[in-house]
């Protein structure tokens, strides 16, 4: 896998383990707070966290996707350069 690549994808993994922990935070610790506004802090953390530990998944099929549709043609033409070197 590209470097890249993964240095994104532990970037998301992060973000999402730091929003985890916000959300967490916010849940335990956040009861001075309007009620309401508690709410839609903690929906905020944790539905950015599932987003975060979701896109690295994305990520991942989307590269072995395209990966092995490159192979594929790699494939294909090679065999083409075979066939048309054959008399």
């Amino acid at each position: 896998m590209d470097d890249k690549l993964k240095k994104r994808i532990y970037i998301f993994m992060f973000a999402g383990a730091l929003n985890l922990l916000l959300g967490f935070w916010v849940l335990t610790m956040g009861g001075d707070l309007d009620p309401k506004t508690r709410w839609i802090m903690i929906i905020f953390f944790f539905g950015f966290a599932a987003v975060d530990f979701w896109f690295p998944i994305a990520l991942k099929k989307k590269y072995e996707q395209e990966k092995a549709e490159w192979d594929r043609q790699q494939r294909e033409r090679a065999a083409q350069a075979a066939a048309e070197d054959k008399p």
